[in-house]
């Protein structure tokens, strides 16, 4: 991974992230952190979205805890509590009202209703979709 000082390219996936997730210590309901994402602009650059549970899982290294992040990472300012992250995924399409969430104290994938609160980690790049 390389940064510039705002955002980091993952050169294994080809997608850049925010150094700093936008929304620590603000949680958001799964719509308004989609609104939030979709809304960005850093570095100039809009196109900002959630990832995947396959892109945000992407980023835990399962051998590390308190974080779950490689200690070689380059981001800051990542919440390691008990809130998690949103994707853009949904955990079924027959239950709508849930989506998955990741959790960088341990990396632990859970799904939470919608109307929890959860923060925002931005990503450009990439095929997105809700399945």
């Amino acid at each position: 991974m390389s940064s510039d000082g705002t955002c980091v390219l993952d050169k294994e996936t080809g997608l850049v992230w925010e150094r700093s997730p936008s929304s620590k210590g603000v949680p958001y309901t799964w719509a308004d952190a989609v609104e939030y994402a979709y809304r960005k602009t850093l570095g100039g650059r809009k196109g900002w979205r959630l990832p995947t549970i396959e892109e945000l899982a992407s980023l835990v290294d399962y051998g590390q805890r308190d974080p779950s992040l490689p200690p070689d990472n380059p981001f800051k300012l990542v919440d390691y509590g008990i809130v998690g992250y949103w994707t853009v995924s949904t955990i079924n399409a027959s239950d709508p009202h849930l989506a998955w969430k990741v959790f960088f104290h341990d990396g632990f994938i859970d799904g939470e209703d919608k109307s929890h609160g959860g923060y925002v980690w931005c990503v450009r790049g990439g095929h997105a979709y809700d399945h």
